[in-house]
């Protein structure tokens, strides 16, 4: 048998194990294809998903790391090596790694947009929020327009605890497309909530609301930063205007406001709230779940029980 027809052969057999989810077994012959063929990408890209599949998520890394040394030699870049170790390494949590491959790709390919916000995002995640604006500014200067970028901007700057520049940056982008304005403001409104800066959350979410007050979504988005700020009669008032715009969703609004409520242990306006979403909707059970979970939380154990027992008749 040829070199050529033994690595069809080893090929079709590996594949056919990979199809059989026999990972192991299909490793060890994609590494005697590696070894016969060291050039061939898409041998290497066959390893590197076998030991995926099979849990060796390390040796995985290798491979993928391997083939991703070669995408940056190459004029063209293909990034799809690249692309998985981006999502292997945000799914880990392990953002030191997450920068040093971004910042290498970086280097080999400094114009590419999308490799330049890959960066930003990644010296984000890993605490390097100077960095991060330093990367999203010159993709401004790139692409003055992107209105996308401006709001990455912005949040980077709230990370840089730049708060006049985050919401500078973000009138940027809703000067570039006003038609998105409500949705960028309440990008906004969440990194700050995200953050701790509750009061200017609430003003951003009040901005938001100014471009689209038909929103019931940022209506409840405003009333969570209320609650959290302490102002409950005005954040009922919110999810009220919520229900109104939105009456098919009441249920699922009333028990959004009721777990806020909750989470702040003010847990007699959690049981009004809930036993609003029991009204809306009677026959879903988490509403009961949520509403015994607050009797029991101000020791009103027996209605608690009862509320679980309810529950449980309609699971």
């Amino acid at each position: 048998m040829t070199e050529e027809r033994k690595a069809d052969y080893f090929r079709y057999l590996a594949d056919e194990f990979m199809k059989a989810k026999r990972y192991d077994d299909a490793s060890l012959l994609y590494q005697k294809l590696v070894e016969m063929h060291p050039g061939e990408d898409s041998f290497l890209l066959s390893l590197a998903w076998a030991y995926h599949d099979s849990g060796r998520q390390g040796d995985a890394i290798v491979c993928f790391e391997r083939l991703l040394s070669v995408e940056l030699e190459r004029k063209v870049f293909t990034g799809f090596a690249f692309d998985e170790l981006v999502r292997i390494f945000k799914e880990a949590g392990d953002y030191a790694r997450l920068l040093d491959i971004c910042e290498r790709t970086v280097a080999a390919q400094p114009n590419d947009i999308a490799l330049l916000n890959d960066l930003g995002d990644a010296y984000l995640k890993a605490g390097k929020a100077s960095e991060s604006v330093r990367v999203f500014r010159k993709m401004a200067e790139m692409e003055p327009d992107a209105s996308a970028t401006y709001c990455s901007l912005g949040n980077a700057l709230v990370h840089a605890g730049d708060f006049d520049g985050a919401e500078a940056a973000y009138r940027r982008a809703v000067e570039i497309d006003p038609s998105e304005a409500g949705s960028f403001y309440n990008r906004l409104a969440n990194v700050y909530c995200n953050e701790g800066h509750d009061e200017r959350a609430e003003r951003a979410f009040r901005k938001c609301l100014e471009f689209r007050f038909d929103n019931p979504m940022y209506h409840c988005g405003l009333g969570d930063v209320l609650v959290k700020r302490g102002k409950i009669d005005d954040a009922h008032g919110v999810y009220e205007k919520a229900v109104d715009l939105h009456g098919t969703s009441a249920g699922a609004y009333y028990n959004r406001f009721g777990n806020t409520l909750a989470r702040g242990n003010h847990h007699s306006q959690a049981i009004e709230a809930f036993k609003k979403a029991i009204a809306a909707d009677p026959r879903n059970p988490f509403y009961y779940v949520h509403l015994a979970d607050s009797y029991a939380a101000i020791g009103l154990s027996d209605a608690a029980e009862r509320t679980y027992r309810q529950a449980e008749s309609l699971k």
